[in-house]
């Protein structure tokens, strides 16, 4: 079985940005559109398994990409698109609507990991898309993901929804499900991707909610209504 669990957050621009608390001097530089590419494919080179056909589909259609550098080499990076049709996991994709932006790709070199790097890519993102009338930007972080995580811990920043998606290898369906808020709200399903429910499957969803103990055992739904008025993300 494979699966997903992301905590999703949504930053109004409206409000004063949070600002960045990582203690390291770097400088952050934001790239867009084609004219960045040759500086781009270079400066992204060995970043999370990106290749340069990857940089140049983003940047195409108008993503736009924060690296921070230390004394110019890059040590971490992060994404910003305007498009909708981002997929999540197992054809289940971000609706962007708009005035909003979706905050993806982080990734931050080994070496520098635990020195608030993401920080920095976050808050120039953030900036760069309020200067372009961007109203919220919004972002999914893995419950697995303790580093990126961090981040809204540090700005108690609390979650809007909590989405589960897990598939079983050779059964063509997959499960979804959105707590905190309807999956509908942020999400589509791909054309010919198969969706199953708790409620309506298998008799009333008696197996298929022993099929999904595993997950829901681990991240279950009432713990997110129990701890909704303390816990903070």
């Amino acid at each position: 079985m494979y699966w997903y669990v992301f905590d999703i957050f949504e930053t109004d621009l409206r409000l004063p940005i949070p600002e960045p608390y990582s203690e390291e001097r770097l400088e952050v530089r934001v790239y867009e559109g084609n004219k960045s590419l040759t500086k781009a494919l270079e400066d992204l080179k060995g970043m999370d398994d990106l290749v340069p056909a990857d940089i140049e589909l983003r940047l195409g259609r108008g993503d736009a990409v924060a690296i921070a550098y230390a004394a110019d080499k890059s040590v971490g990076c992060m994404w910003l698109t305007f498009s909708t049709g981002i997929e999540l996991g197992f054809g289940t994709s971000w609706v962007i609507r708009p005035a909003e932006a979706l905050r993806y790709g982080a990734f931050v070199r080994s070496e520098w990991r635990g020195r608030a790097t993401y920080s920095l890519v976050n808050n120039a993102l953030n900036r760069y898309a309020r200067e372009r009338g961007i109203l919220r930007t919004l972002g999914g972080v893995s419950v697995l993901n303790s580093q990126s995580r961090s981040l809204a811990k540090h700005h108690r920043k609390l979650r809007t929804m909590r989405v589960i998606v897990f598939k079983i290898r050779g059964v063509k369906w997959a499960y979804r499900r959105a707590i905190g808020a309807s999956l509908e709200s942020r999400f589509a399903v791909a054309s010919g991707s198969q969706s199953r429910s708790p409620r309506t499957q298998f008799g009333g969803g008696q197996r298929l909610r022993k099929m999904i103990t595993p997950v829901t055992h681990l991240f279950p739904p009432y713990a997110y209504r129990r701890k909704q008025g303390r816990t903070r993300l």
